[in-house]
């Protein structure tokens, strides 16, 4: 059974009622970009202008830290 993940994924820009960013447990990247497609996030997010996809990983905090604030209401 293979492990799962935690990635972030972040959109290069993002407008007012888009979504701006996910952290999402997968197995890999490839898996984290068919999850976000499948969230009905077709029209609200920007996937023309590019994203960043992150492995999160636990061992690399040494202190409390807020990984995803995506705050973009309309």
């Amino acid at each position: 059974m293979e492990n799962m993940k935690i990635f972030l994924i972040e959109f290069n820009e993002c407008d007012y009622d888009q979504y701006c960013g996910f952290v999402i447990v997968a197995k890999s990247r490839y898996e984290v970009v068919k999850i976000v497609k499948g969230y009905k996030t077709t029209d609200v997010t920007n996937w023309e202008a590019g994203y960043k996809i992150k492995e999160l990983k636990p061992e690399n905090y040494k202190k409390s830290v807020v990984i995803l604030e995506d705050y973009n209401a309309g």
